[in-house]
């Protein structure tokens, strides 16, 4: 007797799958799972373009590496995280960050 394992991980899954012809499998559009980036995505990025000029070289290459992260990522759970550290970097701004968090914040949802 033999079995199949079947191992789902994340959002989109949708377990064991099999293909009789040719083509793709597609179950619930090619992008299940991805949020992609919106217009609440769109504003942060604009608002981190703002504050770069504020922010020393440390906290800019941390600040670009996490926008572009932000960008990709389809995982809520991640992306709310990477949002998370470039809020701190621009609560450490000042003034300057405040509309890095007013972004944040709106696309957190808070």
């Amino acid at each position: 007797m033999s079995g199949d394992r079947v191992w789902q991980y994340g959002a989109g899954s949708v377990g064991k799958a099999k293909h009789t012809g040719h083509g793709d499998i597609v179950v619930g559009g090619k992008t299940v799972g991805a949020t992609g980036a919106g217009p609440s995505v769109e504003a942060l990025l604009r608002a981190i373009e703002h504050i770069r000029p504020h922010l020393d070289e440390n906290d800019r290459a941390e600040v670009d590496a996490v926008a572009e992260s932000i960008a990709e990522e389809t995982s809520i759970e991640r992306r709310r995280s990477l949002v998370r550290r470039v809020s701190g970097v621009a609560a450490l701004a000042g003034e300057a960050g405040l509309p890095v968090i007013a972004a944040a914040t709106a696309l957190l949802g808070g």
